[in-house]
């Protein structure tokens, strides 16, 4: 963490405060003003710039480029910037450092190239983005009333987090995160070779609709429109695909007795035939225990993460 005291907004118009969030996907990149209680001020979005080989963002430079324009909006609007938190799509270590290379083409920690570059004399903190999440989600929204709680993020990916007294448990290595990496119960699918991840994720959901035939299908969202316009392998795969993660949740309640289990994300947030399966299938998987932790959905919405990173920095 860069810890030199001097604001990048000095000399700006005096005004509230506010912390400098980044939630980066590989999709886009979410940045916005959160306040101490939480509150988001203001928000924007720059989509992710492609990298060879698959990756997005090279070297960074999207995520340095989104920061610079928000250190501008907040100098435009009178917020006093205090610090800048992020959250990434990769394994992040307790010290901030991205260890892995599997959605994000960078070269140089994050940490650094935001300091550098985009917001030089302020405070930078790094979190992993599903972490993010839960942090923004226990703080400010779900799980206020929670002391703990096991979170999924659904959407693009699969990821997950515990969280304990208030704070995502990270692991010692910054990679206890990975619900996607579960494989698939053979009860479900015993013919599927792959793991969760690309059973039930929105861009999973997708290409399991396109290996079906007809045009290329994106993510779970168009799936959802195919099933409801009567296309069967579109409403097998939905269901199927929640049929997988309610029957593993299940099956992870048995070990972490956790007080409720969070359903966050784009996809995780939303309802339909996928969400429908989940329940009954977690219903079942959990049917012998006396008090099963209940599923709730996530309250904070698409800034779970943007308030989180923010969150980050307290």
């Amino acid at each position: 963490m860069n810890t030199s005291p001097t604001p990048a907004s000095a000399g700006a118009p005096s005004g509230p405060s506010a912390v400098a969030a980044l939630d980066v996907g590989g999709t886009k990149i979410a940045a916005g003003l959160v306040a101490a209680d939480g509150t988001l001020l203001h928000r924007r979005e720059l989509p992710t710039d492609a990298a060879d080989g698959g990756l997005r963002d090279p070297g960074l430079a999207g995520t340095a480029r989104a920061a610079r324009a928000l250190l501008d909006d907040a100098a435009r609007l009178g917020v006093t910037v205090t610090a800048l938190g992020a959250g990434f799509p990769e394994y992040v270590d307790a010290d901030g450092l991205l260890t892995s290379r599997e959605v994000l083409a960078w070269d140089v920690q994050p940490a650094v190239v935001l300091g550098a570059e985009a917001a030089p004399g302020l405070p930078v903190a790094v979190g992993s983005d599903v972490r993010c999440g839960a942090l923004g989600e226990a703080r400010h929204g779900v799980g206020r009333d929670l002391a703990d709680f096991f979170y999924v993020s659904l959407g693009t990916g699969l990821s997950s987090t515990l969280v304990l007294d208030g704070r995502p448990v990270a692991g010692r290595r910054g990679e206890a995160i990975a619900l996607g990496e579960l494989e698939v119960p053979a009860s479900v699918d015993p013919d599927w070779h792959g793991n969760l991840e690309r059973y039930c994720s929105g861009r999973g959901i997708g290409e399991r609709r396109t290996t079906c035939g007809g045009s290329p299908v994106p993510g779970a969202r168009e799936v959802t429109a195919l099933a409801c316009s009567g296309d069967r392998p579109a409403s097998r795969i939905l269901t199927t695909a929640g049929q997988a993660l309610g029957t593993v949740l299940g099956q992870l309640v048995r070990v972490l007795d956790p007080s409720a289990i969070v359903l966050g994300g784009g996809l995780g947030t939303g309802d339909g035939p996928l969400h429908t399966a989940l329940r009954e299938a977690y219903a079942h998987t959990t049917r012998t225990r006396p008090g099963p932790p209940p599923l709730r959905r996530a309250t904070l919405g698409q800034d779970a993460g943007l308030i989180g990173a923010a969150a980050l920095c307290s």
